[in-house]
């Protein structure tokens, strides 16, 4: 909380609603269904997007650089279909506890997960302002780290003061560490969430891609994975 107490004392955050029920409580709140037997058609939906993810982390080059990964990279082996552990299930249904509760409001909101640090306070303050002025309608942001680096040869920039935006003809959901949406962005995702058969950043993903919903990528975010840097252990461990 002290990494936020600037933005709270410039009156940039209204609100923040920390989403800690017990998992069995969200298992009895949600009315999205759990369905294994979609996985393949839902890799399937948003393969062009998943591919590209794996191909920027670094895991495929050659010398002569990023190859194309339909020569080389297939959905069946890259991510063969199982169930989804406990963790997994737990962080699905808080994060579709957010969206329903963006849905109901009347401005847009930020998410972040457990484990954000906030490494840039400056730019934090500047990112709220502008959400809370700017923030488009049928826009997903996709505010998370470099933990997944977007493509430098498909990123057509957006500048936004500091801010260094990709524009994304389909949203992006690298991870789901800080994302951002509007009131009617999470009404139109909730209208085309009708099950969810993987992790939750790669469900969504599915659903943004079905409905060639545009997006932002924030190219250099305040946040950093604290989890991922060894700072802290995510509390959904």
């Amino acid at each position: 909380m002290f990494q936020i107490k600037n933005a709270i004392a410039k009156g940039l955050i209204s609100a923040i609603k920390i989403i800690c029920p017990k998992d069995e409580d969200l298992w009895v709140a949600n009315d999205i269904p759990y369905n294994y037997l979609h996985w393949q058609n839902d890799i399937r939906i948003a393969w062009a997007v998943f591919s590209q993810n794996i191909v920027t982390s670094g895991g495929y080059r050659d010398n002569t650089g990023l190859r194309q990964v339909s020569h080389y990279l297939n959905p069946s082996t890259c991510f063969p279909p199982r169930l989804l552990s406990d963790s997994e299930h737990s962080i699905a249904l808080r994060h579709i506890l957010a969206i329903k509760t963006i849905s109901m409001l009347d401005h847009p909101c930020l998410v972040l997960e457990d484990d954000v640090i906030v490494r840039d306070e400056n730019m934090f303050c500047y990112l709220l302002g502008a959400l809370t002025a700017n923030c488009k309608d049928r826009v997903f942001y996709d505010l998370c780290d470099n933990y997944i680096p977007i493509s430098a040869t498909k990123a057509k920039p957006f500048y936004d003061g500091p801010l260094r935006y990709s524009i994304n003809e389909i949203a992006i959901t690298r991870t789901l560490m800080a994302y951002a949406i509007s009131p009617r962005t999470a009404r139109i995702i909730l209208d085309s969430f009708h099950h969810y058969s993987l992790p939750i950043d790669m469900q969504i993903q599915v659903i943004l891609s079905s409905m060639s919903m545009p997006g932002l990528s924030l190219i250099s975010s305040p946040f950093v994975h604290g989890s991922k840097t060894g700072a802290f252990s995510s509390s959904i461990l």
